[in-house]
């Protein structure tokens, strides 16, 4: 009765706290989903540790689970397998000091997975055995030295002794007051000082030894002990919320203000703040110090930076400090700490409080602390000091003083403390101190017209204003003026939108364009212009310019379109800039704005910080907290706190620059799967050396380093030394290293790993490898094979040589007949290429080749005195008169037929010393070799009869009679004088003697010979009749043909 009416008062408390609400932190925490196949049953997590190697135990309602930052790894009970998990619904995990792991069921007693073997042995009660386990329900285990396991249970509280096996239970006994107070313990912890807490459904005890306990205290039902970073007891109950309580002095205090009553894990992400976890509420967030909960995280539908699920089933701080969060439901999540330097301000159906539009365009910080943000739809939010909604301006189409647009564009505050806000439809609107409504500019009062881009005031208090159509100055008294683009004016604005402006030390109105950058002198109302020149590397880089900000050093910054840049100077005509992305390397990707913080360090946009003074630059991604994909250009401001706003289409990102911080965490690095021959080795994590027998070469190795903030930016690199020359890198999609056919040998395979940052860890994996040889790559087997292959290769060498004496006499003989072979087709080609393929004669291409030779023995002999007789040289030009005919009557195979028995005929009729070629159609040409020219009338007669005799017979049976007209001259041209005939020049005198007998008489014959010198022979070339009328040559004719000679 006392215990029921306890919690109907904590109840009761806890309702009036939650009505009260602590203040929340908006922003400062997030969460990671990590994502999870549907058959990996981790979406139910009941409780969380990480082992020796790093790596992640959940356990869940349908086993164990195994997360390496990259893949999962399921173990479940299998009936009838006494080395598989005991049972699937898991209360409690201790990883042990020698690397096992600890698990307690519901109702299933107690696992331990050893991950050298990957197996597990089971421990169960059995009421027939006084030492076996006290109750098969194990929610809380911890380790003493040598192994030596405390055990929760159902029934009492148990002491497993590793070297007998045997538990030694501690239950309740009735009337003791020092033995424990209920047998339902829920919860053990071993604090940093060695003591033993006990938490049941009577309280909190301490052990005292030897089975007495200390009196319970604290609240009913508690189910979870935790220590602090002080030293202090957490304990979380299933019906009372959590109390605290003081180790030195004994006392207990109730936390008030929690979000449920029934607390179901706790953890401590930083030191001072206490994470609870309800089991329907979310997680309460705690201050350490003075108790009060300071911030509610829930499951928010319209985030997927919230916690899954409501119903948190273990929380659990990783060795990197990241906090994890596994839920009834909604699988697990983490948080990091250090991301708190990015905050993220999210709209949220659900939380009225926050901003009212999930887009926030401008933000800006008033001077009374109250943030104002300039939404794309609702107006304005006010938010106070602590992320709270407290007011907020919309449009409203029936009031005039109300904004006109609920799209806004730029926000500022005057030095007169006035708020102005531009709006997307163009107008200008001002709220006076003190007032609720707006007074409105546009178009109409002067505005150059298009939404507002950049707002900056002057040093006399006067609003200038840079918008689509150009650029305005209203003034105190609400005066306005613009200025625009010109296109025949050069001292009007570079482009007609002006997107940003900004005024340096010493007064000039710097205004960015769409088409350059702008030096604007006030009093003249001119601009300088400044565009980007392709010829120069240090112009401007863009002529879009959508962002600019005076540094505190009075030098000018500018956001491009093709990166940041810094004025260096300016002389009224020339612009010299400091481009960053040739100076940083930089990507030239443009930066949505420009903002200094206040130790001095530049931001461009939120993924890129520069140091100025050492250019050393960092970015920042998802991982660092940097959550938002985009963000809205020129959106920045800095807070008096120092505090960096950005506006996003996915809210505002508020950067905390002092608490920015490099990740330094080293993973250690661990092997997850180990085959040798496709065969899986049990415990890959835990081997450290390996002997492959002679038939086993291949192997094949999977590794990570569970850095859990961002695996999926690690790097990794491995060698096998004695076989690798150098690392071989891989990204962590590729995180093998196989091996083939290794050679017999020593190795050790290293594997390295870095964190997210590329930094690589100090801890390395190593594998040592004993490769062992085959019977036939041993020593002594190479020995023997060098012996027997030293004779065997004797005996073959001789062998050999005998075989190519006989092969090479084989050769000789071939290639000797080849050869034979090969010179007579050569000969046969070169009497092709020299014979005629119709009448079997010698060609044109013969002749030349061979009558040189000719006419060189004859001048030779001719030299001598008196001549060598029978030293002439005569050649016969041919041709078949009426030839033509026998083509026209009878075709061309009857012609053929003519001149093949043609051909015969010459061949009868000359030596065979004699050459005899066909000319060309029915032409042909005789060269009797070595006779005197005084017998060649006589062989010219001998042939003309001949042919004059013959019959030719022709394909169809018929019979032609045919003539020859013949003409011939004789070389050298006179006797006993060497000639300067050539072979051409002869053959144009025996042309021309045919030429004679043809058009004189055919069928008949007609030679020249020279009479006073072979000068005659060349005049006669010229001119035949001249040179026969001078004497110079004489006509040889037949007698019985006359003395007449027709030339024409």
């Amino acid at each position: 009765m006392p215990s029921l009416l306890r919690s109907f008062l904590f109840a009761c408390l806890l309702a009036a706290g939650t009505i009260a609400s602590a203040q929340q932190r908006p922003g400062v925490v997030s969460f990671q989903r990590i994502a999870m196949p549907d058959q990996v049953p981790a979406h139910l997590g009941t409780a969380m540790v990480q082992d020796a190697q790093g790596l992640l135990w959940i356990g869940t309602q349908d086993g164990l689970v195994r997360y390496d930052g990259y893949g999962y790894k399921v173990f479940r009970p299998h009936a009838g397998d006494a080395t598989s998990l005991g049972g699937s619904y898991i209360r409690s995990l201790h990883a042990a000091r020698d690397g096992r792991l600890w698990i307690g069921t519901f109702s299933s007693g107690l696992s331990v997975f050893d991950p050298r073997t990957e197996r597990f042995t089971q421990y169960r009660h059995d009421p027939r055995r006084a030492g076996s386990l006290a109750n098969d329900r194990v929610d809380s285990i911890a380790e003493l030295a040598g192994g030596v396991m405390w055990l929760a249970t159902d029934d009492g509280l148990s002491l497993f002794d590793p070297a007998s096996g045997q538990f030694r239970h501690y239950r309740h006994i009735e009337g003791d007051q020092g033995s424990l107070a209920n047998n339902q313990v829920r919860a053990i912890l071993l604090d940093r000082e060695g003591r033993l807490w006990v938490a049941s459904e009577a309280g909190v005890q301490r052990w005292l030894g030897d089975g007495h306990f200390s009196p319970p205290t604290g609240p009913a039902n508690a189910i979870r002990l935790f220590q602090d970073s002080q030293g202090r007891i957490w304990i979380c109950s299933a019906r009372e919320g959590a109390a605290v309580l003081d180790p030195a002095s004994g006392a207990v205090r109730t936390l008030t203000g929690l979000n449920h009553f029934w607390i179901y894990s706790i953890a401590e992400p930083v030191p001072g703040e206490l994470w609870l976890g309800t089991f329907g509420k979310g997680i309460d967030v705690v201050d350490g110090a003075s108790l009060a909960v300071v911030d509610h995280l829930q499951y928010d539908s319209a985030s997927t930076s919230s916690i899954g699920n409501d119903r948190i089933g273990a929380l659990l701080v990783d060795r990197s400090g990241l906090t994890w969060a596994a839920t009834w439901g909604g699988g697990i999540a983490l948080h990091d700490p250090a991301s708190r330097a990015f905050l993220k301000l999210r709209y949220s159906p659900s939380n009225p409080q926050g901003p009212s539009h999930p887009a926030i365009v401008r933000a800006l910080e008033a001077h009374d602390g109250k943030l104002w943000l300039g939404t794309n739809g609702n107006g304005v939010d006010v938010l106070d000091a602590g992320g709270k909604l407290v007011a907020g301006f919309r449009p409203d189409s029936k009031r005039s003083d109300a904004l006109a647009d609920g799209a806004v564009t730029c926000l500022a505050q005057g030095p007169d403390g006035s708020m102005w806000v531009a709006t997307l439809d163009g107008t200008l609107h001002r709220q006076r101190p003190g007032q609720q409504g707006f007074q409105r500019f546009g178009s109409a009062q002067g505005l150059p017209g298009g939404p507002i881009r950049s707002m900056v005031f002057g040093a006399d208090g006067a609003l200038w204003t840079g918008a689509q159509q150009g650029m305005a100055r209203i003034g105190k008294d609400g005066e306005v003026r613009a200025w625009r683009h010109q296109a025949d004016d050069p001292d009007s604005l570079s482009g007609r939108e002006v997107e940003s402006l900004a005024f340096t030390p010493d007064g000039t109105l710097w205004v960015g364009t769409n088409d350059g950058l702008n030096a604007f002198d006030i009093r003249t109302g001119k601009a300088r212009r400044i565009q980007r020149d392709p010829a120069r590397a240090d112009s401007l880089p863009d002529n879009w310019v959508p962002d600019l900000m005076v540094a505190r050093d009075g030098q000018l910054w500018l956001a491009t379109q093709s990166g940041a840049a810094i004025l260096r100077s300016f002389d009224g005509k020339t612009a010299h800039f400091d481009v960053l992305a040739t100076r940083l390397k930089l990507p030239p990707h443009p930066p949505e704005s420009l903002l200094q913080d206040a130790q001095g360090q530049v931001w461009l946009g939120s993924r890129v910080r520069i140091d100025p003074l050492t250019w050393r630059w960092r970015s920042f991604d998802r991982a660092d907290g940097n959550e938002f994909r985009t963000l809205y250009y020129a959106s920045r401001e800095r807070m008096r706190n120092g505090d960096l706003l950005f506006g996003s289409p996915e809210g505002l990102l508020r950067v905390r620059p002092q608490m920015v911080r490099n990740w330094a965490y080293k993973p250690q690095v661990t092997a997850t799967a180990l085959s040798i021959d496709g065969v899986e080795q049990p415990g890959a994590g835990t081997i450290t050396e390996r002997t492959l027998s002679p038939s086993q070469r291949d192997l094949r190795l999977e590794f990570a380093a569970p850095d859990f903030s961002a695996p999926e930016q690690q790097q990794f690199r491995y060698r096998l030394d004695g076989y690798d020359a150098g690392w071989v890198n891989v990204d962590a999609r590729q995180r093998v290293a196989a091996y083939s056919h290794l050679p017999p040998g020593e190795y050790q395979l290293r594997v390295q790993a870095s964190n997210r940052a590329g930094q690589w860890s100090p801890q390395e994996w190593s594998l040592t490898l004993h490769v062992q040889p085959a019977f036939y790559q041993t020593w002594w087997f190479r020995i023997a094979m060098w012996l027997l292959g030293t004779v065997g290769v004797a005996f073959l060498f001789r062998l050999r040589l005998h075989a190519l004496r006989r092969r090479g006499e084989r050769l000789e003989r071939l290639v000797a007949e080849r050869t034979a072979e090969l010179e007579a087709a050569s000969r046969r080609l070169e009497q092709a290429s020299l014979t005629d393929p119709l009448t079997g004669l010698h060609n044109r291409r013969y002749l030349e080749q061979t009558i040189q030779g000719d006419f060189d023995l004859a001048a030779r002999r001719h030299r001598s005195v008196p001549p060598e007789p029978h030293s002439d040289l005569v050649l016969f030009m041919l041709d078949l008169d009426h030839f033509k005919r026998v083509n026209d009557e009878y075709g061309h195979a009857a012609g053929d037929a003519v001149l093949q028995q043609t051909a015969r005929l010459l061949t009868e009729c000359m030596r065979s010393s004699d050459h005899i070629v066909r000319w060309g159609g029915e032409e042909f040409l005789l060269v009797a070799r070595f006779i005197d020219r005084n017998d060649a009338p006589a062989l010219a007669e001998k042939i003309r009869t001949a042919v004059a005799a013959h019959e030719f017979h022709i394909p169809g049976g018929q019979a032609l009679r045919k003539t020859v007209s013949i003409g011939f001259a004789s070389f050298p041209g006179m006797p006993g004088r060497p000639s300067a005939l050539t072979p051409e020049s002869l053959q144009r005198l025996a042309d021309a003697a045919l030429y004679a007998a043809k058009h004189t008489w055919r069928d008949a014959w007609v030679g020249v010979q020279a009479r006073s010198g072979e000068g005659g022979l060349s005049r006669f070339l010229a001119n035949p009749s001249s040179a026969i009328e001078a004497g110079d040559v004489e006509l040889l004719v037949p007698e019985q043909r006359g003395r007449v000679v027709n030339w024409h």
